[in-house]
Order: C-alpha cells, then sequence, then structure tokens
C-alpha cells in the first residue's frame, strides 16, 4: 500500500527532467532522483551525480518532519552546476538557486529540512553527514556593500563542515563552519569560524559567536 501510494505522489515530469539532465535516458530508467510534490523548475546547467549512483540517491520533496503539510512553493533555478556526492535528502517547499558559473556540492548523508533556502552564485559547499533545519544560505549578497569606502565583494564561497547542526538560522557569503559545529535557532553566521576552534563548536546569535567549544550530537 505505501508503494502504491509513493508512485501516485512521485512527480513524474519533474523526476524524469531531473534524472535526464543528470544522465540521459539511463538515469530516468534508473531513478536516483525522485521528487515529490509540486516543484517548479528552471533547468539551463547540470547536475553531477557520484559515478555510480543508485536509485534514490537525490529525494526532493519528501515530507521528514511531523507537520508536513506542503504549500507546494518549491523551486530549483538551475543555471550553474550542482553536485551530488552521496545520499541527500530535501524536505518540502525548498527553494534552491544556482547561478550561471556558480556551483553547490553537496556531501553524502545530508538532510536539508522544509522550507530551506539556497542561493549559490558562486560557491556553496555543504560536506558529508550535515543537517539544516529551515536555513538560509547564500553566497551572494545580490548588490554591492560599502564599508569604510571600500567596496566588499558581492559573493564570497560558503563552507559548512561535515556533521554540522544547523538549527533554523543564516549562513551570510563568507561563512566557514569548521567540522561538527551546532548553530543555534536564530542565529546570522557572517565568517569565518575556523580559527575559533577546529570542531565541537556551538556559535549563536547575531551575529553568531563561538559559546561553547565543548558541545557535540551524535544521531
Amino acid at each position: 500500500m505505501s508503494l502504491l501510494r509513493n508512485i501516485f505522489r512521485l512527480n513524474w515530469l519533474a523526476t524524469c527532467r531531473l534524472n535526464y539532465l543528470a544522465g540521459g535516458l539511463g538515469a530516468v530508467f534508473r531513478m536516483p532522483i525522485k521528487v515529490y510534490g509540486r516543484l517548479k523548475l528552471t533547468l539551463r546547467g547540470k547536475i553531477v551525480l557520484p559515478e555510480h549512483a543508485v536509485r534514490n540517491t537525490l529525494i526532493i520533496g519528501e515530507p521528514y518532519e511531523d507537520y508536513t503539510a506542503s504549500a507546494g512553493k518549491a523551486q530549483l533555478l538551475l543555471d550553474g552546476e550542482w553536485r551530488i556526492e552521496g545520499i541527500v535528502r530535501i524536505g518540502v517547499d525548498c527553494f534552491i538557486s544556482i547561478g550561471q558559473g556558480g556551483r553547490l556540492v553537496i556531501g553524502d548523508n545530508v538532510f536539508i529540512g522544509r522550507d530551506s533556502q539556497i542561493r549559490a552564485d558562486l560557491s556553496v559547499t555543504i560536506q558529508r553527514d550535515t543537517i539544516i533545519a529551515q536555513g538560509y544560505v547564500t553566497d551572494t549578497n545580490k548588490h554591492q556593500i560599502i564599508r569604510d569606502g571600500k567596496p566588499l565583494p558581492v559573493c564570497k564561497p560558503v563552507v559548512i563542515g561535515q556533521r554540522g547542526r544547523l538549527n533554523p538560522c543564516i549562513v551570510l557569503p563568507g561563512t566557514i563552519l569548521p567540522p561538527d559545529t551546532t548553530v543555534g535557532i536564530g542565529s546570522l553566521c557572517l565568517r569565518d569560524y575556523t580559527a575559533d576552534g577546529n570542531g565541537r563548536l556551538f556559535i549563536a546569535g547575531n551575529p553568531a559567536t563561538v559559546k561553547s567549544t565543548d558541545t557535540y550530537y551524535v544521531s
């Protein structure tokens, strides 16, 4: 019964389009990518999957939280490169934008919760075993910012280290989170935190600062 329900829930058009983009007709038959629910697509870039991607490598729109009702606003704007390096799960109503020349890399065993937004106009890397709960991650300001009379870069790379735990927060251009970093709810991350420690950081606040260097969650 569950299998039959999933067959009817599958967005077959979006699933076929994304698989074809990732690997041609062979990928369409293998279906390493599955899409559930409505997904607005703009596809001018490319998707790179693991060399021997199996079925269900990337699933978009599957409800992983208790409150699972979808608003039907999920969107993928793909003008650059989206590289998937393992099993990735993306919840309902997420927005992913990869600009022309931009690159989004997502490692193995990554979960991205509902209503999350990821914008990559230059480079966003989310390393393996990371969980993002309703986060906003961007590597671009989309406009020029002047500080002390000097223009700041419009885009700066973002790196979220492996085994990261991001509660609902905002990650801005130039943010680098070392491995095993936990980010508190409502935090604003906007710099390189690797100098604050080599792991097990807990950062929180607006702007986010290191609150503890001895926090570690195992899941």
